[in-house]
């Protein structure tokens, strides 16, 4: 936990995505989280269409679930972090571009469930509510 999901428009360039995730991670580990618990995907969508539907809009929009159990304010602030990372990975495109953030509160208790199945070489199951 958190998962981080990315969806950004086919009329961009696509950026160094491992090193978005890896800024994103490294900023998340700012706040306390585990490097590990990090689980990130990319989303490039062909179709879209932003506002009027003017060709060179364009958007990046970053889905950021983390657990209730986190205050708010650190939800709040890997928002902001998140935001200023997009902002300068998607930058140099050259389009009118709207970056978003949405930090969503998962529930801790009964709402969230977790297990990792680890290889031998790692040592075995691994299970965390």
């Amino acid at each position: 936990m958190p998962h981080l999901t990315l969806e950004y428009s086919a009329n961009l360039p696509t950026p160094d995505l491992p090193g978005v995730f890896e800024a994103l991670h490294e900023a998340l580990a700012t706040l306390g989280v585990g490097l590990d618990d990090c689980k990130s995907r990319a989303y490039r969508c062909e179709a879209f269409r932003v506002g009027t539907g003017a060709p060179e809009r364009a958007f990046v929009h970053l889905t950021l679930a983390m657990l209730d159990r986190r205050p708010e304010a650190t939800r709040a602030t890997a928002g902001e972090l998140a935001l200023s990372i997009l902002q300068e990975a998607f930058g140099a495109a050259g389009r009118d571009c709207d970056v978003t953030v949405e930090v969503r509160a998962m529930r801790a208790n009964g709402g969230y469930f977790k297990a990792r199945i680890a290889s031998a070489a790692t040592g075995g199951p691994y299970r965390d509510g």
